[in-house]
């Protein structure tokens, strides 16, 4: 009787023991089975549904560069990464990389073109002019100074490309000559031949000075003068 009272005690730990393990194995699937989330498929979902779909997952969403896939519609999921039916933690990360369509166009070289011809290249390698800004004095003509694209890069058909055009030539500017002391007639010749303007000349009264020399000049020799300025002169009488 003793015998078999020890036995049934030692039945029950053992039931217990292994009661317990159970439930604690349990616990820990459990808890296991909720900090993960199972990546869904998302290739051939239009990019923003895909990212809603992995949000609700508990994951985070990075989109990568597109790349061409001619079987995936445009904006449509082509790539992700990992791959369907991975197990993630809560707050990991799935890539996801858009499709750019059919075929890659290339970007051509319009820099220094004017910007009609610029704009009609872009329209025969089957793209679109987009963004366009304007700036002065960065050329010597109306010419296209930067793109982007850069030039030979692969973009989706129809893509945009951004010019930035000068809008006007730039100013060409030089050092003022040095008039003074020098006769009119010389002056006046030196200016016209250097393409600048000349004022009415101020003649004014200065003694021991012969008439028909210059005594001033605007702007100052020596000083910054833009072409086809106006240059003034004051010559004695």
């Amino acid at each position: 009787m003793k015998a078999s009272a020890l036995l049934h005690v030692a039945l029950a730990v053992a039931m217990f023991a292994v009661g317990g393990a159970v439930a604690v194995w349990l616990v820990l699937w459990v808890g296991l089975r909720s900090s993960t989330a199972r990546v869904p498929d998302l290739r051939g979902l239009e990019i923003t549904g895909a990212i809603a779909v992995v949000q609700e997952a508990g994951l985070i969403v990075r989109v990568q560069e597109g790349v061409f896939a001619p079987d995936v519609d445009l904006g449509h999921v082509a790539r992700q990464r990992p791959a369907p039916g991975t197990q993630l933690k809560r707050g990991g990360t799935v890539l996801l990389s858009p499709s750019l369509g059919e075929a890659a166009s290339r970007v051509p070289d319009v820099a220094r073109l004017p910007a009609s011809v610029a704009e009609a290249q872009i329209g025969e390698a089957g793209l679109r002019v987009g963004w366009r800004s304007q700036v002065e004095g960065e050329a010597d003509a109306a010419l296209v100074v930067a793109q982007a694209p850069v030039a030979g890069s692969a973009v989706a058909p129809a893509g945009e490309v951004a010019l930035l055009v000068n809008r006007g030539p730039r100013e060409r500017r030089y050092v003022a000559p040095d008039f003074t002391g020098a006769r009119e007639e010389d002056a006046a010749r030196v200016i016209r031949a250097l393409g600048f303007r000349l004022a009415a000349v101020q003649r004014v009264a200065y003694p021991g000075v012969p008439p028909g020399v210059v005594l001033r000049q605007d702007p100052p020799a020596g000083g910054p003068v833009a072409q086809a300025a106006v240059v003034a002169l004051w010559v004695s009488r």
